[in-house]
């Protein structure tokens, strides 16, 4: 990532500031204290430890002939791509993985490195990624939702999908709840928060809904699920994994709308969901009376797992 701090590669020793600096701006200290081991207190008399800096200015237009050729030492592989990221200031979510269409099995991919919003492919399935959740724990999703698929075929498509897909991705699929504690809010309790239903201000006011957010439970069972209303106002924002209502979307067309699991009425088959272009609502979250109930073909069952690598 790209930042105000200090990124050191190992193979020429040189360690590089991520971020622009601007007139009047300083890096922070590279080294803040050298610490001595024990056995250079038996050195005998005086001494002084010093370090030798050579310090280089780059400018955005002359990046160029920094990583010209040098006898001395070879760049690392990534060092092009690394200053292009400080000179745009952002590294690409693709950046050090496999491309969003390569198909690559999971040793192939490194999720600690994944940045909210990656789309990538894994063992034939297209997924967004989500959110690291520490502990080598990763939140992803499937880039598409199952369309014409309702709330009443939601936990079947979850199972059958699930119970399809590549060995190697169950075998890093971590536990979670066998059930969700979901609440029930109704759309006409929610007040917004900035944007017309792209987040909620007031979820507090319903705390089971606001603390069904998916976790890895031990006691659980592997499995994929939906997401929760809580899930997707967690999830959104700058530098989260929605950024806005387009890439809250799936990749569909005007049929990109999805299932939440968290229901809209206290009796009734009817929950919240990521609304559709088709009806002017892409990305919009809505528990309305409007397509909530029975299946449509320009929404579906969109599932999500938690993976460990």
């Amino acid at each position: 990532k790209v930042g105000n701090f200090w990124v050191i590669d190992h193979q020429t020793g040189w360690a590089y500031w991520a971020n622009q600096l601007q007139a009047g701006e300083t890096t922070s200290y590279l080294l803040d204290a050298a610490q001595m081991t024990a056995a250079a207190d038996n050195i005998p008399g005086e001494y002084y430890y010093g370090i030798h800096v050579d310090g280089q200015l780059i400018s955005p237009d002359r990046i160029n002939d920094f990583l010209a050729a040098d006898p001395n030492y070879t760049h690392h592989d990534d060092l092009s791509d690394f200053l292009t990221a400080v000179q745009n200031g952002s590294i690409d979510n693709n950046w050090g993985n496999p491309g969003p269409e390569e198909n690559v099995q999971p040793d192939q991919i490194n999720f600690s490195i994944m940045a909210p919003g990656t789309i990538f492919t894994m063992a034939g399935e297209q997924y967004r990624y989500l959110e690291n959740m520490s502990s080598g724990n990763h939140l992803i999703i499937r880039n598409d939702s199952f369309l014409g698929e309702g709330v009443f075929q939601q936990d079947n498509r979850l199972n059958t999908w699930y119970a399809a897909l590549d060995p190697a991705v169950q075998a890093m699929t971590q536990p979670v709840a066998d059930s969700f504690d979901t609440g029930v809010v109704a759309d006409a309790d929610i007040v917004w928060e900035g944007q017309n239903r792209w987040l909620t201000a007031n979820l507090h006011a319903f705390p089971e809904v606001e603390a069904d957010t998916t976790q890895v439970d031990p006691s659980g069972t592997p499995r994929a699920f939906a997401l929760s209303l809580a899930d997707v106002v967690r999830l959104s924002g700058p530098g989260r994994a929605f950024t806005d209502f387009s890439n809250r979307a799936t990749d569909q067309g005007e049929n990109d709308g999805w299932l939440l699991r968290t229901p809209s009425v206290v009796s009734g088959h009817r929950v919240w969901l990521v609304g559709s272009s088709l009806h002017n609502l892409q990305g919009q979250l809505s528990g309305a009376g409007y397509g909530t109930g029975p299946a449509a073909p320009n929404r579906g069952v969109r599932p999500a797992i938690i993976v460990h690598q």
